[in-house]
């Protein structure tokens, strides 16, 4: 697990950190209405009348407790879903309310994957969830058990709990400066957890990515930061043709290209020398990855509109993490934090798999930045941990409108 050690952290992090926490302070002590452990509100929306945007009941998802979804209103047009090593969509799937969560254990070419579209993007997306149920059109290839977990289980040996892997191209020209990825919320915060977690998380969050833009308070929290330097692995395929097919590659492990590889972001940056790169870049991946961060953080500093993403190339970007255990819905922390739920916190709120493109512009007269927020994806993952906090709040946002 990661350690968290305060006395290491740079006086940037550390003002970030206590800005946060006097935000959280500040909501503590809010006379806001709870009811149940839910703080009451409205939604935050585009649009003046609410509408509900709720999932099924969770004794309708085929792999409950967890079900996966587009984001309703966010423009993502699910083209189907396959396994992998094929073209052929499933006919289950037609429908695209409920889509694939695989669990590690499917074997090579099984994968289920998702092709979308939206109206920045076109690609396929692959999530893996440890401990996931597994799906019933897979069930005759058998669990994995039969035949060698160790050696067919995704997860075998590793820390993480979650992957997420990203492919496609863009449909029109995007600076690779204002693309974004992490959590935006439409309602507040439920009932923060003690001082101490949050104070761990932002420390965390901070540390890992220090363009993180944060946001507690208010009608709608998020948490977002820079696209390609967030990525746990990013690398560029160039196409002869326009369509996104996946292969079983997705599947595999991935690895950072060397950054003198033509497949590396960072051959598309200004002024980028291979004579420059350290020598232990040759071996160490996670030097390479460290470096791309480095990187593209500044890039998203200096606000520069190019390089940018262009609709010649595919892109494939990988993420995974080891702090939420889907399964159980909560923040997995080292010692002496523990484990904590997620439920009160998202106020009967999915957790998301988003990215977005963030256009930045400040205005002439006051020193005010006006942002447009276009979704490059958006996939809603949902516990049924939640799902009666989103009735209760449906119903209180009903009622405050028919009161009026």
């Amino acid at each position: 697990m990661i350690s968290i050690d305060d006395s290491n952290e740079d006086p940037k992090t550390s003002e970030a950190a206590n800005e946060l926490m006097n935000v959280y302070d500040s909501c503590r002590e809010l006379n806001a209405d709870f009811s149940a452990g839910r703080r009451m509100s409205s939604i935050c929306s585009d649009d003046d009348e609410y509408k509900s945007s709720l999932p099924p009941h969770p004794e309708n998802w085929p792999q409950r407790p967890l079900l996966l979804r587009p984001t309703p209103g966010a423009g993502m047009k699910i083209r189907g879903v396959r396994y992998s090593s094929s073209k052929t969509y499933l006919a289950s799937y037609e429908e695209g309310q409920s889509l694939p969560i695989n669990n590690g254990l499917e074997t090579k070419g099984r994968c289920l994957v998702i092709d979308f579209e939206s109206d920045l993007f076109i690609g396929t997306a692959l999530l893996r969830l440890k401990n996931a149920r597994r799906l019933d059109c897979d069930r005759n290839d058998g669990d994995g058990s039969n035949k060698d977990p160790k050696s067919t289980y995704y997860f075998h040996k590793k820390k993480r709990t979650f992957q997420t892997v990203i492919r496609g191209r863009f449909k029109r020209r995007v600076p690779m400066s204002e693309c974004v990825t992490g959590q935006m919320f439409t309602r507040p915060a439920g009932v923060l957890p003690p001082r101490l977690i949050v104070k761990a998380a932002v420390l965390l969050m901070s540390h890992l990515a220090p363009q993180l833009q944060s946001r507690l308070e208010g009608e709608c929290p998020r948490f977002l930061s820079p696209l390609c330097s967030t990525a746990q692995t990013a690398y560029i395929i160039k196409k002869k043709n326009q369509t996104t097919d996946a292969d079983e590659d997705l599947e595999d492990e991935m690895q950072e290209p060397h950054p003198s590889a033509q497949s590396s972001f960072i051959q598309l940056l200004p002024q980028t020398n291979t004579k420059n790169h350290p020598m232990s870049l040759d071996s160490d991946i996670k030097a390479r990855i460290k470096r791309r961060k480095k990187l593209f953080d500044k890039l998203h500093s200096s606000g520069s509109v190019e390089p940018s993403f262009c609709t010649q190339s595919e892109y494939c970007f990988e993420f995974f993490q080891h702090l939420i255990l889907f399964d159980k819905f909560t923040l997995d922390f080292p010692k002496p934090v523990g484990q904590h739920s997620l439920k009160k916190m998202l106020n009967g709120q999915p957790l998301q798999i988003l990215a977005l493109h963030q256009e930045r512009k400040k205005s002439e007269i006051r020193k005010i930045v006006n942002e447009e927020l276009a979704r490059l994806w958006s996939f809603d993952i949902w516990h049924e941990s939640v799902y009666e906090d989103a009735i209760d709040n449906d119903i209180d946002i009903a009622n405050s409108a028919a009161s009026q």
